[in-house]
């Protein structure tokens, strides 16, 4: 930086610290914008990132294959049993583990608040896919499910809530379906996970044979669960699956029957987020152009203000380039300053923001550079007339100026 340079800004520094409150009156514009737009950019990429590990810890490569609902399909079209064993003997190198969805509400009669709960059919292999953590007891095996056993396994705070500070492993639970009352017991107890939407429900697990008999599914499921070996192709080995259904049971309409997966849910939900941040962010940037107005105006104030100074200077020597940087410096340094008060205010928002939502912030490098760049830029646009306006005043004109 050569003499002339840094005199320049000494000078633009000395204008701005002379005229404290309208300099500071000047940025304010710019100090709501930017902190909008870092808030908003952090509580996205927070949110984004929140969601995503909510949903990732579900099983990415968990995938489910169901009917369309506005397919008709004859009854030896829909998904049965059968088709379980089907496809881990056709794609035993694909699939990790696979399991029926099939389900029935049922209610604790004994219980002095006719707990609902949800019966959920399983095999052994659901304990992999839903991620479960056993805390008592065992889950459902194979001889469960070929005895049709009236076993289940039950969450940590449905067993809170009928058995207190007793094990629960061996206790009858009886649990009505609405035509009858079947009497169940307890094998095993696993970890109730916090629901991220806040939903409060009681899931109890019981062999898929037994809930089949009890709810008269005749072998009828929801959808197919499985865990996929592998994560990079899982769409195409879906569609391989889902096209294997369609050939087993003989359907010409190709979509029949659909796959979703979170992973896909997840790039959705990503792609949501990202959109809705940006849109936000650019309604919060009108402030921006609002502050850059109000520092164009107030740099063609200083320029009237300081008519005389310009005509000085310039019949001292002072070059018109010299003249335009100087007010060109003055309008950056505005904008910049105003641009590191946003960023600590967007901080300290994100912050507030973070301790209401429990959830973490992040205060990204992307935005932080974001708000340099506009600041810089809102400066050099804005100021760019009344620097102009200054460097083209006529020293002699300048100097008769009162």
């Amino acid at each position: 930086m050569d003499m002339r340079t840094f005199e320049l800004i000494r000078i633009a520094v000395s204008s701005i610290w002379t005229n404290k409150m309208r300099s500071l009156l000047t940025m304010l514009g710019l100090i709501i914008g930017i902190s909008a737009v870092v808030t908003i950019f952090s509580i996205g990429d927070g949110s984004q990132s929140a969601i995503e590990g909510e949903l990732g810890g579900l099983g990415v490569n968990n995938i489910s294959i169901y009917e369309q609902k506005n397919v008709q399909l004859a009854p030896d079209e829909k998904l049965t049993l059968s088709d379980i064993d089907k496809i881990s003997e056709s794609f035993s190198d694909l699939v990790l583990a696979i399991a029926p969805v099939t389900a029935g509400q049922g209610v604790i009669v004994d219980n002095l608040d006719d707990t609902s709960v949800s019966m959920t059919g399983a095999n052994s292999s659901t304990k992999i896919i839903d991620d479960l953590t056993m805390i008592e007891g065992r889950f459902l095996n194979d001889r469960d499910i070929a005895a049709m056993r009236q076993s289940i396994v039950i969450d940590s705070d449905l067993s809170d809530t009928l058995f207190g500070e007793a094990s629960p492993i061996g206790q009858r639970v009886p649990i009505s379906n609405g035509r009858k009352t079947t009497q169940y017991y307890v094998i095993g107890v696993y970890e109730k996970t916090v629901n991220a939407f806040g939903f409060q429900n009681y899931t109890v697990y019981l062999p898929y044979s037994t809930l089949d008999k009890v709810y008269n599914k005749k072998g009828v499921i929801t959808s197919i669960t499985m865990t996929m070996a592998n994560k990079e192709t899982l769409k195409e080995d879906a569609q391989r699956i889902v096209d294997f259904l369609h050939n087993l049971h003989r359907i010409k309409d190709q979509d029949a029957y659909m796959y979703f997966s979170l992973d896909s849910m997840i790039e959705t939900v990503s792609d949501a987020l990202g959109q809705i941040t940006l849109l936000v962010s650019a309604i919060a940037g009108i402030s921006l152009v609002v502050g850059g107005i109000g520092v164009m105006n107030i740099m063609l104030v200083s320029v009237t203000e300081r008519t005389r100074e310009i005509g000085i200077r310039k019949a001292l020597g002072a070059r018109r380039i010299d003249i335009l940087v100087q007010f060109l410096i003055e309008a950056v340094l505005i904008c910049l300053i105003g641009g590191a008060f946003g960023v600590l205010f967007g901080y300290l928002f994100t912050k507030t923001a973070e301790n209401l939502m429990k959830t973490p912030m992040n205060l990204s490098l992307f935005s932080i550079l974001l708000a340099v760049i506009f600041s810089s830029s809102i400066g050099i646009v804005f100021g760019v007339y009344p620097a102009n306006k200054a460097s083209k005043l006529d020293p002699i004109e300048a100097l008769r100026y009162e």
